[in-house]
Order: C-alpha cells, then sequence, then structure tokens
C-alpha cells in the first residue's frame, strides 16, 4: 500500500467510526427522550416498577419513606430501595409482594398521599417531594438527638428564614446559603444533610409547615456547648429547647 492509499484508507476508517459513534449518540438520546416522555408527575397515572423515573416515582418515595417503610434519597429512581419498600408496605397490608404500585396498592398510597396533602393544605410553602426530603434531612443532621419538639423549632427558624428578606426566598437558598464564605448549617459542609432523615424528623416538618412554631419567629440557633461565637451569642434569645439556643437576628 503506497502512502496515497494509505492516507484514504485511514480517513475512510475515520468517516465509518465517526459514524458509528454518531448514531450511537442518536440512539442514546432517543432512549433518554423516551425515558424522560415516560415520566409522570402525578401519582397514579400509570404503574410503578423497577426502572421507572419521574416525580410520581419521587412522590412514592417519600411516602414510603413517611411511612418507615423506606429510608433513602429521594431521587425519582424506582430502584431497589423503593422495590423493597414497596414490599414492605405490600406485607404490611395483606397484599401480594410483588414490588409493583397498581391496583390496591396504588389505591392505599394514594390514600395516604391525600391525607399528607390535607395536613399541609393550609401552609404557605409549596415544597416539591424532593425538597420536603431535603428539609427532613436538615432537621434530622441538626437535631436527630434533640427532643421532637426541637426538632419542631429547627424546621420553624428554616421557613422563618424563607419569610424573612434577610435571607433567600427559596428553601434550597436557606439550606445552602454561604454568607462570607461560611455555610449556615454544619451538615451541608461536612456532608451529613446527605444521611436519610429518621420518622421524627420527617413529623416534625410536616408540624412546622402546618403552622407550628416553639420559637416564635426566630431565625437562628446554636448549641452553647459548641460554639463560643461571639455574634450568636450576642443576639437576642426567643427560647431555649434541648441543647439549642433559638434566637432572632
Amino acid at each position: 500500500m503506497n502512502k496515497k492509499s494509505l492516507v484514504i484508507f485511514i480517513l475512510l476508517t475515520f468517516i465509518v467510526a465517526s459514524g458509528v459513534v454518531y448514531a450511537q449518540a442518536a440512539i442514546d438520546a432517543d432512549a433518554a427522550g423516551k425515558v424522560k416522555a415516560g415520566a409522570a408527575k402525578e401519582l397514579g397515572a400509570r404503574t410503578l416498577q423497577i426502572g421507572a423515573k419521574g416525580e410520581d416515582v419521587a412522590a412514592l418515595q417519600t411516602i414510603l419513606n413517611e411511612l418507615g417503610f423506606r429510608e433513602g434519597e429521594v431521587d425519582g429512581v424506582f430502584g431497589p430501595l423503593t422495590h423493597g419498600g414497596v414490599q414492605r408496605f405490600q406485607a404490611a397490608h395483606g397484599l401480594e409482594k410483588d414490588g409493583k404500585v397498581a391496583g390496591k396498592t396504588m389505591e392505599l398510597l394514594l390514600a395516604q398521599q391525600r391525607e399528607e396533602t390535607a395536613t399541609m393544605a393550609a401552609a404557605e410553602f409549596s415544597f416539591t417531594p424532593a425538597e420536603i426530603d431535603l428539609f427532613a434531612r436538615l432537621v434530622h443532621a441538626e437535631a436527630g438527638g434533640e427532643p421532637y419538639l426541637g426538632q419542631v423549632a429547627v424546621a420553624a427558624t428554616v421557613l422563618n428564614r424563607i419569610r424573612s428578606p434577610k435571607f433567600p426566598d427559596t428553601l434550597g437558598g436557606v439550606i445552602y446559603q454561604i454568607e462570607s464564605g461560611k455555610y449556615q448549617y454544619s451538615p451541608v459542609l461536612d456532608g451529613r444533610i446527605n444521611l436519610p432523615a429518621g420518622k421524627s424528623a420527617r413529623k416534625a416538618v410536616r408540624e412546622a409547615l402546618s403552622g407550628t412554631d416553639p420559637t416564635s419567629g426566630a431565625t437562628g440557633f446554636y448549641n452553647p456547648a459548641k460554639t463560643s461565637n461571639y455574634w450568636v451569642r450576642s443576639r437576642p434569645v426567643s427560647v431555649r429547647i434541648g441543647s439549642h439556643v433559638f434566637f432572632y437576628y
């Protein structure tokens, strides 16, 4: 093979290979589009099982977490963890443990969702299932070892920050806020925010959302045994609950 023929051969090989890559990329994109198109927003719109993705799966995961049948991140992906949670839910209600959400299983879960929605109907905030999970994880990380009232109080201060013009006006904005180069919540810095929320923390979030505020409007809290920060200690105190002092900015 002379030099010219070799160059032509290399070019043809490159073109063929590029076509294969492009075709595979198109297939992958089409598959991703079908997954997205198959994702539903409302729980009850379709049967849910292993492999399903969407906001309805996130809603399912939140309900299972709330009821104690599942512990883990609300990610909107129906994997083995969610499958196991569904099976435990089915077993507890005398249903066939097939791990699929349809029929009587769906009916019971929708009833539970309606109950949860009614509980928070009077609340001024409208959070997605993923936001509720994030909220509960923060409360769990900050106050998991505190009395239940102290957990409600921590949740209430987060809502008070959202209400206040001094802080971001979204849940994520408040929780992940960085002020003067520092995270406002230490669990965000050290990763504890990623730990699954306990049942008590999830209940505390629901109660705070229903309007309970043991702090009377406080926007911050600290543990005197863990900080010597002069600024927070100089703030007007609202109440002391458990290990935490709640204060006003």
